[in-house]
């Protein structure tokens, strides 16, 4: 374990009003949950909302709704997506089915879409990832033409935008994730939101039959959040990252987890949470833009991908190669610069699903597995910081010493840590 400025990949700190109000409804918050429901049907200007225990939770509860109106099986997923995913397509007890994806939008391959989405297909889910809108129109053209069900997988998009249109949204019935580091956290959590009456109705009769979080469960979720919110700050992030056991950036394919209602005191830490969403939002933006406009002097050797709309929870890039990623990830690493290489396999790599999954190939997706990396982009992030990241780009694609990028580090992070703790610092 090693003790220096440490940024982490994702960061949503809850705010302290939000934790002294979760603590306040633990002994009596009963309407916490309705105002938040009211809130998110407001603002999405949606039929329904729901709020449950977390985001594959809420896709769970989708999935089993839909299945019961169509009683059809099979869900249609990116190839290389969250492991959270499958996991709750299988805990619904249906089929995955991976659909390859483009490396240069992280979108679906198109012409394999409209090969494996069928008369036998429940659903597609078009998957807003790291915060970049995919291309729904396009998606829900091919679901038509099969009366498939176009769910939207906004987990890492809530209050993104596109043709003015809110993530999660568009389609026939979205989910938003409110677990840590996502736009907006209350330490756990989704929210489904639809426009459809039908599914409404059928999404209600599940969310019905859920149990409550339990009073114990609520005070550890509290606890957690509490020490989330200081220990995400880079000056104090290289202990939790030094603790294995703790998994923290770990992707797992969850073989069992629990659905359940949001609770009271969850709820309740969602005070102002338009406010606190909208400013996390227009940071991770203009963070995304400073790198933009610093990484193109590295090309061909890395390739942001980009897309109007955008909130990049994280913002990706492609390097050159397998090799390129492992070495720009180890010193980055060393250096705590926050980098990380997202999903480690293809869902078609997940040893879980060997065997359950129908024959096809996804190139692309290997290829993203091969090259893909994120940029932190949260309110931790500093000039100074994003200088680092860019010169180790530059660096390892040059083929040159790391001692200029450990050089601006020190000078920079090490040694000044009014440039760490500075959220405003550009």
């Amino acid at each position: 374990m090693r003790i220096q400025s440490t940024l982490p990949p994702t960061a949503a700190p809850v705010p302290f009003q939000g934790l002294a109000a979760g603590c306040a409804a633990l002994f009596g918050g009963a309407d916490q949950l309705d105002r938040v429901t009211r809130e998110m049907c407001d603002e999405f200007e949606v039929e329904s909302a729901f709020l449950v225990s977390s985001g594959k939770a809420a896709l769970a509860v989708v999935l089993q709704a839909l299945h019961q109106l169509t009683g059809r099986r099979k869900v249609v997923i990116p190839a290389y997506t969250c492991y959270s995913v499958p996991s709750a397509v299988v805990k619904a007890g249906l089929e995955v089915v991976p659909c390859d994806v483009e490396p240069k939008t992280l979108d679906f391959n198109f012409d394999q879409l409209g090969q494996v989405v069928d008369g036998n297909t429940l659903c597609v889910l078009a998957t807003h990832l790291f915060g970049a809108p995919a291309d729904v129109d396009r998606i829900r053209s091919i679901c038509r033409n099969r009366d498939t069900v176009l769910v939207e997988d906004a987990a890492q998009a809530m209050g993104g935008v596109t043709n003015g249109r809110a993530l999660g949204t568009i389609g026939d019935v979205g989910f938003f994730s409110l677990g840590r580091g996502k736009n907006l956290s209350a330490g756990g959590g989704g929210i489904i939101v639809t426009r459809s009456r039908e599914i409404g109705v059928a999404i209600k009769e599940e969310w019905d039959r859920l149990g409550q979080e339990s009073f114990g469960g609520a005070v550890k979720n509290l606890a957690e959040m509490a020490a989330t919110s200081v220990l995400i700050n880079p000056g104090l992030y290289w202990l939790p990252a030094g603790l294995p056991f703790l998994g923290l950036g770990e992707t797992r394919f969850y073989r069992d987890f629990p659905i359940l209602k949001m609770g009271e005191a969850r709820a309740a830490t969602l005070k102002n949470w338009k406010g606190r969403l909208t400013s996390a939002n227009a940071v991770r933006g203009e963070q995304a833009r400073a790198y933009l406009e610093e990484l193109r002097a590295y090309s061909p050797h890395v390739a942001a991908v980009s897309s109007p709309g955008a909130v990049y929870l994280r913002l990706p890039i492609l390097v050159r190669d397998r090799a390129m990623k492992r070495e720009i990830l180890q010193r980055a690493t060393a250096l705590g610069l926050g980098m990380s290489q997202a999903y480690p396999g293809t869902i078609r790599q997940v040893p879980e699903l060997e065997g359950a999954l129908p024959p096809g190939d996804a190139p692309g997706s290997r290829e993203v597995v091969d090259r893909l990396l994120t940029l932190p982009t949260h309110r931790f992030v500093t000039s100074a910081h994003r200088r680092a990241v860019c010169r180790l780009l530059e660096d390892v694609a040059v083929g040159g010493s790391a001692t200029p990028v450990q050089q601006a580090v020190d000078r920079t992070v090490s040694s000044g840590r009014r440039a760490v703790s500075n959220p405003k610092c550009w």
